[in-house]
């Protein structure tokens, strides 16, 4: 089939499967809603950096709550521009998408044309590429910038060049922006220029180049009473919590991660296979210089596994598994070339593409519905609810990204995203919800202190105040994607607790016919 056509249908695939997803969520919901809270995480930081020049997930006060920096100031960007509209992140996503398989399809011409279907159609599929479109997050872009990263690093070993060398820096500066695990590719990227070619000064400014990113974003936090990283990271991050629970999230992230091993055993295959060369130095020689993407692609993938995350709709992963396909493309080629004689090679890496693609596309069908009807169910719901009754109010939560985002609400957040000062007594928990004294100390002092008026809680993340009133619940149903599938309503102030009660059922009564909203006597 020729290249065209196949891109033709590339984009024609992609755009239905956008279409259809965003039709399926039209019909119970009646407008697209985003699988995550995270995404109106991202709008709402932009909103409030574009409208009240506040960096934060409140007009009020700044916060360190994103993990993507680059991609929230570029929604900011075009809100500024544009204005405040929920649906640029699903825009924006899918000019990156179509710019991805451009870029793809111009590196796939110099390859036959069965690698060229196979890995496109892989790019678009195993991602899955919709899906991440569809997320409204940063992970496109960065997926985008990292195979820039990686051509840009091909080019430069092929021409040493300044043009190359400083394409290859602002390349990784970029990607980094995006999201800070480009760094794990862009050390190793340094390391084989410094041992292998013997680069040093360009080797320490690339590296140098690559963590600016990270060193301005993290001295504007630290001048902002924050961490140096961003609070995600630091509250999430696989560090710091002990040999064997260390251990236990590398296994974690393994588990979750199994679609991307499975590509990683052929990216394996692909550099252990020897050069026909009796010359075992210059084999050597000859190896590290043709794998070069693939040893620095695969060292990466392994930093990743132990210190990053993997899952929460297969998103963490989704650029390891897109880059994974750009370092095997050379050894699919050979695999799919006419004059191949190892069928048993061939069998087995087109076996394997379709196990990762049944991991990854067939179990998504389902579930980014489910994800986004959680979101509409829960997030959407408590966020229409604010916006009825206390649009403007000081609240406490702990899952912030819609309800901010649709409200110009004073927050404050009991996991900790969105408030430093719990953050910093919720920072060597990782992750966990312990019986934290100290945290529920914070949250009966501040409540108390700054007269706070309602909280919107899942209990089991933080436990309430006893002066709170807890009025009623919100339960959904068949939960994938909520950090709960209960959500607690309290008083913080006593003498507003029958209001709130009268509120809780009238609002009952406008939600879907699936959520339950029950009320405490």
């Amino acid at each position: 089939m020729n290249n065209k056509i196949v891109l033709l249908l590339i984009f024609i695939i992609l755009g239905l499967l956008i279409f259809f997803n965003i039709q399926v969520v039209t019909d119970f919901a009646g407008k697209y809603i985003y699988p995550l809270d995270d995404t109106y995480i991202h709008l709402s930081m932009a909103k409030n950096f574009a409208e009240f020049q506040t960096w934060g997930i409140t007009q009020y006060e700044f916060s360190s709550t994103t993990s993507s920096p680059l991609f929230t100031f570029l929604l900011a960007i075009l809100i500024k521009v544009f204005g405040n509209w929920e649906y640029l992140p699903l825009v924006v996503n899918s000019v990156a998408g179509f710019a991805l398989i451009l870029v793809f399809n111009r590196y796939l011409k110099q390859f036959s044309k069965a690698t060229y279907s196979v890995i496109l159609f892989s790019v678009v599929l195993l991602m899955p590429l919709h899906l991440m479109i569809m997320t409204g997050m940063e992970h496109v872009f960065h997926t985008l910038a990292m195979i820039l990263v990686l051509r840009g690093f091909q080019k430069y070993l092929e021409d040493k060049t300044p043009r190359h060398f400083s394409n290859l820096a602002l390349l990784s500066i970029i990607a980094v922006g995006f999201r800070y695990e480009s760094l794990f590719f862009v050390f190793f990227i340094c390391v084989y220029l410094f041992f292998i070619k013997k680069d040093y000064v360009i080797s320490i400014a690339l590296g140098l180049f690559a963590v600016t990113p990270v060193v301005v974003y993290g001295l504007i936090s630290i001048d902002n009473a924050s961490f140096f990283l961003p609070n995600s990271l630091i509250l999430k991050g696989n560090t710091n919590d002990g040999i064997v629970g260390f251990f236990t999230r590398v296994a974690g992230n393994a588990y979750r991660g199994i679609s991307v091993l499975i590509l990683i055993i052929i990216l394996s295959i692909q550099i252990l296979r020897n050069p026909k060369n009796q010359n075992l130095k210059i084999s050597q020689t000859l190896q590290l210089t043709k794998n070069a993407i693939p040893l620095v692609v695969f060292c990466g993938f392994i930093v990743h596994l132990l210190f990053a995350n993997f899952g929460w709709l297969i998103r963490y992963e989704a650029y390891l598994v897109v880059i994974v396909l750009f370092a095997i493309t050379p050894f699919i080629n050979e695999v799919f070339n006419k004059n191949a004689t190892n069928k048993i090679l061939k069998f087995g890496t087109v076996f394997l593409l379709l196990v990762t693609l049944y991991m990854r596309f067939g179990t998504m069908l389902e579930k980014q519905k489910v994800a986004s009807k959680n979101i509409f169910d829960q997030q959407i719901q408590l966020a229409g609810f604010l916006h009825q009754y206390y649009r403007n109010s000081k609240v406490i939560a702990n899952d912030i990204g819609a309800i901010t985002y649709f409200n110009n609400i004073h927050l404050l957040d009991t996991y900790g995203l969105g408030s430093i000062g719990v953050a910093k007594l919720r920072k060597s928990d990782h992750g966990k919800f312990t019986d934290n004294k100290a945290l529920q100390q914070y949250v009966y002092d501040t409540a108390k202190n700054q007269n706070f008026d309602v909280a919107l809680v899942f209990e089991e993340w933080v436990k309430m105040p006893d002066y709170f009133s807890k009025v009623g619940t919100l339960t959904i149903p068949d939960n994938y994607m909520a950090g709960g599938k209960t959500v607690s309503f309290y008083s913080v102030q006593k003498e507003n607790t029958q209001r709130l009660r009268n509120q809780l059922i009238q609002f009952s009564k406008q939600t879907p016919k699936d959520v339950i909203i029950k009320i405490v006597d």
